[in-house]
């Protein structure tokens, strides 16, 4: 299947179903007899601004960021952030980012995308993120800007 028709069908599985891992939609795209790769379905999330938001059960899910809300990358990640993100903390030059369940990799994703100059890089687990700032004091206005974004 080409890229393009497999994320019409992701969008289309998004809007229909209640989605909560990628795990879930990977599951759903084989039912519909599409394989497809975990890292694969993680590109398509990210090219196609696939958000976790809750859902009106309370359940975080996946769902299509809207364009109107946001037109760049930096506003998509103050949005996730904002959603997403519930602590951090600063150890030394490093800042541990704790989000919900399963939105770590959406929030890096925006974050890697915006390519601040203080972070050297970062690592996602399923709903922790390490960002690895280039100095102590860069990983202080890390934290800072997460903070604003959080409000």
């Amino acid at each position: 299947m080409k890229k393009a028709d497999r994320q019409r069908l992701i969008k289309q599985l998004i809007t229909e179903n209640e989605i909560e891992t990628q795990d879930d939609l990977i599951a759903l795209l084989e039912q519909s007899g599409v394989k497809a790769t975990q890292a694969t379905v993680s590109r398509d999330v990210r090219e196609m601004s696939i958000v976790k938001t809750h859902g009106s059960d309370g359940r975080v899910k996946y769902a299509l960021f809207s364009q109107q809300q946001a037109s760049s990358s930096e506003e998509k990640l103050k949005a996730s952030v904002k959603d997403s993100v519930i602590r951090m903390e600063r150890v030394q030059f490093m800042v541990i980012v704790h989000t919900d369940m399963g939105a770590a990799d959406v929030v890096t994703n925006f974050l890697d995308e915006v390519s601040y100059e203080e972070i050297a890089g970062t690592v996602a687990g399923v709903d922790t993120i390490i960002i690895i700032a280039r100095s102590e004091d860069d990983a202080v206005a890390v934290v800072e800007r997460f903070e604003v974004m959080m409000d």
